[in-house]
């Protein structure tokens, strides 16, 4: 609906992400995301970095297609602030200083390169937001397509944010290109669990009753659950899922194909490997941090960046760019 329908001001956050770009137009109110508008498209930048570490043409010019898109999409609504943010892809792309130029033409709004920790606090007050206030110290885990963020915190406070060089897609393409067979999953789950070895004792050693998981990787892998996989996670998958009812996942999804047949059924076998990259990542951050629950929560980075926008006009703070 029109802007001027609205009671509250509107916010536009957009992500340029590793496997899509994601758009939200959305409000804050009564503590909460309302949520006018959303756009997705899956862009597959991380894919699109070849053998040299640079971005390929055909993604650039993919890219650059949907920000005019999203352009156009952005006018029709009278937004307070817009903050364009990128993540993994373009942290570690050797064209990103000449892309970057051209992305903020097809926009026309600055493109924010976040670093990992900034990326983390964002989403960890995405998720934060999204959760009743209870006082209790959250664990935050997003498994992204190109890096992992785990954050603590306490409420709106965020206390610690670790960031991984490592994400789904990347994992999938560096052990799953020649299938998902349980040989290779063991592989990617070892390398995982290499990667986060000092994560548990930057989290708290003690282990956590609960953790949360943030937007696509998560939600995404809960869904296969009560899809292909159904009844892997158990009744509960939609709220929760222990240590145990992941590992039933990762024997439907590896030993008994089912991202085989996804890929299959699907012709997307990048999308599979992916995917089973994801819960490597994501059964090896159980282990060694000792979780004994993971809450998929449907709020992420794009949540953070809007919580923000409004923090900052109602402090009357400078916006990172005025619409």
């Amino acid at each position: 609906m029109p802007a001027c329908a609205h009671s509250a001001p509107l916010y536009a956050a957009v992500e340029l992400g590793s496997d899509s770009f994601r758009l939200h137009v959305a409000s804050w109110e009564d503590g909460a995301m309302v949520l006018a508008h959303t756009l997705n498209e899956p862009i597959r930048l991380g894919a699109g970095i070849g053998p040299d570490g640079c971005l390929d043409g055909q993604t650039v010019r993919r890219a650059l297609d949907c920000l005019r898109q999203f352009r156009q999409a952005l006018a029709r609504w009278e937004v307070r602030a817009v903050r364009v943010v990128a993540t993994a892809a373009l942290r570690v792309a050797c064209n990103a200083p000449a892309f970057l130029p051209a992305a903020e033409a097809a926009i026309g709004h600055p493109v924010e390169v976040l670093g990992g920790e900034e990326e983390g606090r964002l989403v960890y007050l995405g998720v934060a937001g999204a959760l009743p206030d209870g006082g209790e110290r959250r664990l935050v885990l997003d498994v992204g397509s190109g890096s992992t963020e785990i954050a603590v915190g306490r409420g709106d406070t965020v206390e610690l944010v670790q960031s991984y060089g490592v994400g789904a897609l990347r994992q999938g393409l560096a052990f799953f290109g020649d299938g998902i067979s349980p040989d290779a999953f063991d592989a990617a789950l070892a390398s995982s669990r290499s990667r986060f070895a000092d994560a548990g004792m930057l989290a708290g050693g003690a282990g956590w009753n609960r953790a949360y998981g943030a937007s696509g990787t998560v939600r995404a892998l809960f869904e296969l659950a009560g899809g292909d996989a159904a009844g892997a996670l158990g009744a509960n998958a939609a709220d929760a899922a222990d240590a145990a009812g992941l590992l039933a996942l990762r024997h439907a999804l590896v030993e008994e194909g089912g991202f085989m047949r996804i890929a299959a059924l699907s012709n997307q076998p990048l999308r599979a490997a992916q995917m089973a990259g994801g819960l490597a990542l994501l059964l090896a951050l159980v282990e060694e941090l000792h979780i004994e629950e993971l809450v998929p929560v449907g709020a992420g980075l794009r949540a953070g960046v809007i919580r923000e926008l409004h923090r900052r006009a109602r402090q009357d703070a400078p916006f990172p760019e005025s619409a």
